[in-house]
């Protein structure tokens, strides 16, 4: 019987690898992918359980898998707001470096292996990632020991040279399952990683990467790739890889979309999230699979133990946990060199007070990006006054911090607006205003959507998700007129989903938006700005 029982298992293996050969996605995308899987978990299932009947008890083995996701270029400490209204330091890639290390060191005395692992979006959102590329993350990651990242949709944000030069520096693989070329249809990345656990177990982490890639960084970033579906490519390449041992996600792509491949391979030991940029506290169930995510820029440190026995060949998780970065934790030393020595290499003027804000400026993602807000108003406000058009229009994806009351400084409004977007005048009719207005009311509060408008001389009503009682210049839109309308470059390109702006008869105008805020706060010297009641919901 027990020699049966292993030629079940390798006519299985065999069995698989000649059904999986056509769809031959480390290379190559190819067609008919979808007709392959149709059944394929259960497989996966029965087959784990044939291997493991009657055979002789066998040491269980763990292991450690850390992780962050979102780190958006924050590699200092920053402050927040606490309940209370007191501000407090959180953060500091340092201080993760610090946390890595103890974990790694307790666990090696007892035997047992740790793997870390990014969940993508390094790239963007502080004055050191605009300057530097995200050369210093990448510097810091190898110190660290970085075992994989997967690939994030703002890590295309300073162009696909950058991009590529940043793989190339990286002593780790970037992973994605789903990221091709437009061209040859190969994949830009290691579908997936391989660690040892021990003997012939195999920890194998795939990666995916969102589709709204092609439309959340400035389209000729992406303009030779293009984006598969990852439920797809994450379950071609499960079933290639779950007889070596326990499968993990490594996935930037929200929970929506990690729940579709969780029940679509449900043998996956977990899934680390990415995108959301929420704390998945307590963790996520997803078809029995836990998805764990651990909030953003570098606030927690997340951590699963697993244990995994070598006869099964699955992975089991012991605990989960969230480790806060606390300005208690000692930095690492030698990641706070690299940190100091990038940071006194940037510009001084970062630092130069141009202004002060008599009010907060909210920026806060769970806000600009549903309602309209202060920030939201001010910014629109800008754009229209300097060109002089009857609308202005900013994405609020745009916009990634608040403004504290008090001072205002150069880099306070690098991290307001980490890019650099030029102001383009484009010219609309009141239908594909209407048209774009609706694109915008699309979203619920939790998809946190970064193609919601801040407007500027327009306002309207939501009701669901559509727009009424639209107003320009206080007098009903007219669907037959053409309206001069202050976008960016990024929105005329047809980013966030404004694929109707791409076209349009434009005048460009040669300026960085971020230039000007800097440039109007520096003149005006105070800004208090308010939410003027442009935007009303009536859910």
């Amino acid at each position: 019987m027990k020699s049966n029982r292993r030629l079940s298992r390798f006519t299985l293996a065999l069995l698989l690898a000649t059904w999986l050969a056509p769809f031959d996605l480390d290379h190559h995308a190819k067609p008919g992918l979808q007709a392959a899987h149709t059944g394929s978990i259960r497989g996966a299932r029965v087959a784990n359980k044939v291997s493991s009947s009657k055979n002789a008890p066998a040491r269980v083995e763990k292991f450690t898998v850390l992780f962050f996701n979102d780190l958006h270029g924050n590699l200092q400490p920053f402050k927040t707001k606490k309940e209370d209204g007191t501000t407090v330091d959180v953060g500091g890639i340092a201080g993760i470096a610090t946390l890595v290390k103890q974990v790694r060191a307790e666990n090696r005395k007892l035997g047992i292996k740790t793997f870390l692992l990014v969940a993508g979006d390094v790239l963007q959102g502080t004055p050191m990632s605009t300057v530097f590329k995200g050369k210093p993350d990448i510097e810091i990651f190898n110190a660290m020991g970085v075992n994989a990242m997967t690939v994030g949709n703002h890590e295309f944000d300073f162009g696909l040279d950058n991009f590529l030069a940043m793989k190339k520096a990286a002593k780790f693989p970037f992973i994605s399952s789903n990221i091709v070329w437009k061209d040859t249809r190969k994949l830009v990345n290691e579908p997936l990683a391989v660690f040892p656990i021990s003997g012939k177990l195999r920890l194998t982490v795939i990666g995916a990467t969102t589709t709204e890639l092609m439309t959340t960084t400035a389209p000729e970033n992406v303009e030779k790739l293009d984006v598969m579906d990852s439920v797809q490519t994450v379950s071609y390449h499960f079933l290639k890889s779950f007889l070596n041992g326990p499968v993990i996600l490594l996935s930037h792509s929200k929970f929506q979309t990690d729940s579709d491949i969780a029940h679509k391979v449900g043998g996956l030991t977990a899934i680390i999230g990415g995108h959301d940029q929420i704390l998945f506290e307590p963790v996520k169930n997803a078809n029995g699979v836990p998805v764990l995510q651990a909030f953003e820029k570098g606030r927690y440190l997340g951590r699963i133990d697993i244990a995994i026995d070598p006869v099964l060949k699955r992975g089991e998780i012991i605990t989960t946990s969230y480790l806060p970065i606390t300005s208690d934790i000692k930095p690492d030393p030698q990641v706070k060199i690299i940190v100091d020595a990038y940071s006194s290499k940037l510009d001084a003027t970062f630092k130069e007070v141009i202004g002060e804000s008599l009010v907060f400026m909210d920026g806060e993602r769970g806000r600009i990006r549903y309602e309209e807000t202060n920030l939201g108003d001010f910014v629109a406000d800008v754009m229209r006054n300097y060109t002089s058009s009857d609308i202005a229009f900013i994405n609020a994806g745009s916009l990634r911090s608040s403004l504290d009351r008090g001072p205002i400084t150069i880099e306070s409004v690098f991290k307001v607006m980490p890019y650099p977007n030029e102001i383009v005048v484009a010219k609309l009719t009141g239908g594909e205003i209407l048209t774009a207005l609706n694109r915008s009311a699309r979203g619920n509060r939790a998809d946190e959507d970064g193609g919601f408008l801040h407007v500027s001389g327009i306002s309207f009503t939501i009701k669901g998700k559509t727009v009424a009682d639209v107003l320009v210049g206080g007098a009903a839109i007219d669907p037959a007129k053409t309206y001069s309308v202050t976008i960016t470059d990024f929105m005329h390109s047809g980013g966030d989903g404004y694929a109707l702006f791409t076209g349009k008869p434009s005048t460009k105008t040669g300026l960085p938006l971020r230039e000007l805020l800097v440039d109007t706060i520096r003149k005006q010297r105070t800004v208090e700005a308010a939410a003027g009641g442009r935007i009303k919901r009536i859910e």
